[in-house]
């Protein structure tokens, strides 16, 4: 550095005083008016010390022969001593960490000798002084810092600044531009290189396109040229431990590699077989057993790789399948601004590490909504009746950990095994949960266990549960009316609803397919059928209750489907040669000539139940009127077109719009599609019937989508 104009620079630094970044020591000690020279060892040990403290901060500058104040009192040490201190920047720090490339000045200001020392802020590793001291400059301190502290740190800021980073001699030859046009269709049509720098992945600069490292990740060709582990390694452990050495065992153990989006398709296509697993049940039939949601699991793959540190360029993404557990291990400790309290309370908390590669999934529907990736898999777990998600940070590492564990305790598990004639559907099971030790409830209780504040929508469960008999009601409405008043509460606040103990309702279930049975078979279940089941019913029986009802009931008990022609059940309960005798005086097509008796197919039709009018009863607030809602369907075959789903949910009402995501790296379907609808109850009609139905061979999962779940 020129002397004068070093010279000019420190008269600017003495003005500015200390701070962050400028630190200035007295070579003098003792009271005013009788200072003598400080020992040469100890101003050698300050000097050391500071510059270690700035190179593990942002870097900085130091003065030796200025006061605090800015006082220039100057160094009075011989040639011999002022090489020494010159030298202190290399002899008094560890030689394994040393300080990249400091600056040592000898220089004269008002006629005193000072001495200059500056150094930048260290990028190879942390530096530490000669006898083991780690220091760090805060403020106008230099502290000490613990070294794992400032490690992380380091490299916590080398992973955020990643997939920033150009990469010299990168071209779009090097990418898959077929992926990268895919890509550009989907977020608007432009060329190539327009798409890239519209993602933010790349800038035209000296007439050049410049690649950053998130283009090369998410779209090269090769990627191992440009991080060899951009991958995803799947193991299947029998057991509940991975063992090592002779104990080491796996049943399979394969690693997708690819470019991020190539991954996405390939990783999950090694994933998705061990999401289920087939075992032998107790009536000899091997059937198929959901583990985890396939939504929740691909999430969970999906947010690994746009969070991993891939400044950590030795590692790749492991993902673990025990026998009661999956875990999900990403590269990299969690972002220290992200509190793990946070995740796990699903405040929503939300940074990219990798921004340019995180806004790029979110361009083109890979993450959906910032923050939301970690809410959603825990609700989907939740949805799916499955213990919470847990979450680890440590050792370099961050692992998401999905058990399949029932939230139901045993006892439980053995009270809705109880219900099991009557197919409850998930929200009718937390209702049986809620009665079950014969308190009564109220409809306020029961909407905030299912998370509901739409009131058609509750009126809907509940009507459909009391059709099966198991909820009722033990109050009339004047005794309601006079309660809700006496206590100045709401009527949706007194509890009058209770569940009827299951063993009571199997023997009232068991009369009426006696009746069934003694009525004997019909081709069409019509009013006079159901009006001989009634005369044949003891009132007491929960089922006789009036024709329409009792119709709601035979097809929600399966005795009919929606066309009212008999079931299998009822053809089970009737016998084929009983029926056959039937059919051969009626003027209709048998049975086995129509798909809905053996309910192989959806029917083409279903009921909507909407609240009625009763007169002379007020009736309640119903809460807002909904507009469209979003409907979230999951497992879907990859060839599934928008048409069929269409054609599907049009039966239950208005069908706005159909969305099927592309894969963009193998142009199918993903697995997963969004309907929306404009009725909120036919919505949920739709839900209620089609959850868990077969489509193509694969059962389906459908719910709220995430933001029509938030507005409910």
């Amino acid at each position: 550095m020129d002397a004068l104009l070093l010279g000019e620079r420190i008269r600017q630094t003495i003005t500015l005083g200390e701070s962050q970044f400028r630190e200035f020591k007295s070579a003098l000690e003792g009271p005013p008016g009788n200072k003598k020279p400080r020992e040469a060892k100890a101003v050698a040990k300050d000097i050391s010390e500071t510059l270690v403290a700035f190179a593990n901060a942002d870097g900085g500058e130091l003065l030796v022969g200025v006061e605090d104040d800015g006082t220039i009192s100057g160094l009075t040490y011989g040639d011999e001593t002022i090489s020494k201190l010159l030298a202190a920047p290399r002899s008094g720090v560890h030689t394994e960490t040393p300080l990249e490339s400091p600056v040592s000045r000898r220089v004269s200001i008002q006629s005193k000798e000072i001495r200059y020392f500056a150094v930048e802020k260290g990028t190879r590793f942390v530096t530490q002084t000669s006898d083991g001291k780690c220091l760090q400059r805060k403020d106008l301190e230099s502290r000490p810092v613990a070294l794992h502290r400032l490690q992380f740190e380091r490299q916590e800021q080398l992973s955020r600044e990643y997939d920033r980073q150009f990469v010299d001699g990168a071209q779009v030859t090097d990418l898959d531009v077929e992926l990268v046009k895919r890509v550009s269709d989907q977020i608007g049509g432009m060329s190539a290189e327009k798409c890239l720098q519209y993602l933010g992945v790349a800038v035209f600069g000296n007439g050049a396109l410049r690649l950053q490292k998130a283009a090369m990740l998410l779209f090269a060709k090769d990627v191992t040229r440009w991080h060899p582990r951009c991958q995803v390694r799947v193991i299947r452990v029998p057991g509940i431990e991975l063992k090592t050495g002779r104990e080491y065992k796996v049943i399979s153990d394969e690693t997708a590699r690819g470019n991020i989006l190539q991954l996405i398709t390939e990783a999950w296509e090694k994933l998705r077989p061990h999401l289920v697993e087939t075992k032998m049940t107790p009536d000899a039939l091997f059937k198929e057993r959901v583990m985890y949601p396939e939504d929740a699991c691909r999430e969970a793959l999906v947010n690994a790789l746009a969070h991993r540190d891939y400044s950590s360029e030795g590692q790749g993404i492991e993902i673990f399948i025990f026998d009661d557990r999956m875990e999900v291990r990403s590269p990299g400790n969690l972002l220290s601004s992200i509190p793990l309290a946070s995740l796990r309370e699903l405040k929503g908390n939300h940074e990219s590490r990798n921004a340019l590669v995180a806004r790029t999934l979110r361009e083109i529907g890979y993450v959906r909504e910032m923050g939301e990736g970690i809410r959603r898999i825990f609700r989907l777990m939740r949805d799916a009746d499955l213990v919470p998600p847990e979450l680890q940070s440590e050792a370099g590492r961050f692992c998401m950990i999905l058990h399949h564990k029932s939230v139901f305790s045993d006892a439980d598990q053995r009270w809705l095994d109880e219900f099991k004639p009557f197919k409850l559907t998930r929200e009718e099971m937390l209702i049986a949960l809620l009665g079950k030790e014969g308190n009564l409830l109220s409809p306020q209780q029961i909407s905030v266990r299912l998370g509901l504040v739409d009131w058609d929508v509750y009126r809907s469960i509940i009507e459909q549960i009391q059709a099966k008999g198991v909820l009722y009601n033990t109050m009339p409405q004047g005794v309601k009316v006079k309660r809700a008043r006496a206590r100045n509460v709401s009527q949706r606040a007194i509890p009058r609803l209770a569940v009827r103990n299951p063993s009571d309702l199997v023997q009232a279930l068991s009369a009426l397919y006696a009746v069934f049975r003694d009525i004997g078979p019909a081709p069409v279940i019509n009013a006079g059928y159901v009006d001989s089941i009634l005369k044949a019913l003891p009132k007491t029986n929960p089922y006789h209750t009036n024709s329409v009802e009792l119709l709601k009931t035979l097809r929600l008990l399966s005795l009919m489907d929606d066309s009212r022609f008999p079931t299998s059940v009822s053809v089970g309960i009737w016998g084929r040669t009983a029926l056959a005798r039937a059919l051969e005086t009626a003027a209709v097509p048998a049975p086995a000539q129509r798909p809905s008796v053996r309910r192989e197919t959806l029917s083409a039709a279903t009921s909507r139940y909407r609240p009625r009018k009763v007169p002379g009863r007020p009736r309640e607030d119903v809460g807002p009127t909904s507009g469209p809602v979003d409907i979230f369907i999951g497992n879907l075959d990859y060839d599934v077109g928008t048409s069929e789903l269409e054609s599907l949910f049009s039966s239950f009402g208005k069908v706005i719009s159909v969305r099927i995501p592309p894969d963009f790296y193998s142009g199918r379907g993903r697995g997963f599609a969004f309907v929306r609808m404009a009725d909120r109850v036919a919505g949920h009609n739709a839900i209620q019937k089609l959850d868990r139905e077969v489509l193509r061979g694969r059962a389906l999962r459908v719910s709220w989508d995430q933001k029509t779940a938030g507005s409910n």
